[in-house]
């Protein structure tokens, strides 16, 4: 190999090595822009119980069978502020009572049978003002019976919840109270079986806490419960509904895809002090009870369980 063969195949040699070490300017490097969450407007859950027994409002629907109630909420937040008043919402729910256990006969007849097992079908629409802790809302709610264990019945209430945890912390009590008025038929038990075309008034009353704390997945509440009536709501118009104690206990299931929801399972039970007329009423067709029987007060335990998905 000559002299010039030598070099130029050294200089071929640098070239190559120059091609691989540098190959032209850098490629711009691209910053992936991120667009924050949109917060959705709606909210809302969907879910089911199973219960031991139906208590409502203190007085007993059902204490016999299966029980199953699923139900379902959303909320459509229709303003959003800075001030005192931080949001408005629009709330709608549906609730419902299917039971193994439906009126025979009755002071008005249960329906065939595909709807003879469907004791209660609720529905509640109402406006939501939220403030900083405070929470004042309107509703109208009506009860149905598809089982015609009972007539409609349509009332209109007010919700008053504060929120307590910026100064209680994890010993937050979540107190609330609740009117609801009777407008045409009634949710209590001062009822006239004898008569089907009598509609009673009254008022319903609601005072209660939530105190609950969560570790982890694991979430337990207590809450407390008192009703109390007037108008004729209770049977003899007493005063006194019940009051209850509860236990429940939940766990997120985290496993399940967050797109789906939050899914939650829970359990727990519920000790009732009731109201000494406000056991299960006589769906025979007879009169049902005077005012002078059954006043003496009764202890009621009640178990449930069910899947709630929030959203």
């Amino acid at each position: 190999m000559n002299k010039h063969t030598t070099t130029f195949a050294a200089f071929a040699a640098a070239c190559l090595a120059g091609s691989t070490a540098y190959a032209g300017p850098a490629p711009a490097q691209t910053k992936k822009v991120i667009e924050p969450a949109s917060e959705s407007c709606i909210t809302g859950d969907i879910g089911f119980d199973v219960l031991s027994e139906y208590i409502h409002q203190g007085i007993v629907k059902q204490n016999q069978g299966f029980i199953i109630q699923p139900y379902a909420d959303l909320h459509f937040r229709i303003y959003k502020g800075a001030g005192a008043l931080t949001s408005v919402t629009v709330d709608l729910g549906v609730w419902d009572s299917f039971q193994s256990n439906h009126p025979v006969g009755g002071p008005f007849g249960a329906r065939g049978a595909t709807t003879k097992n469907w004791f209660e079908s609720d529905f509640q629409s109402g406006l939501t003002f939220n403030f900083d802790k405070l929470s004042i809302g309107g509703y109208f709610k009506v009860y149905e019976s598809p089982a015609s264990a009972f007539p409609n019945v349509y009332t209109g209430g007010i919700n008053l919840a504060y929120d307590d945890s910026a100064a209680l912390g994890a010993f937050a009590l979540h107190p609330y109270a609740r009117v609801e008025l009777q407008f045409q038929g009634t949710t209590g038990n001062d009822f006239n079986f004898a008569n089907p075309a009598f509609h009673g008034r009254g008022q319903y009353y609601e005072v209660g806490i939530a105190p609950g704390h969560t570790w982890g997945a694991f979430t337990l509440s207590l809450p407390i419960t008192g009703g109390f009536g007037s108008g004729g709501y209770y049977l003899g118009n007493r005063g006194f509904g019940f009051i209850s104690v509860g236990a429940r206990a939940e766990y997120a299931l985290h496993f399940v895809p967050a797109c789906l929801g939050k899914w939650t399972i829970g359990a727990g039970a519920t000790y009732y002090r009731l109201g000494g007329n406000n056991t299960l009423p006589n769906l025979s067709g007879a009169a049902g009870r005077s005012p002078a029987q059954a006043v003496t007060d009764k202890n009621q335990l009640v178990f449930q369980g069910g899947l709630k998905v929030a959203f």
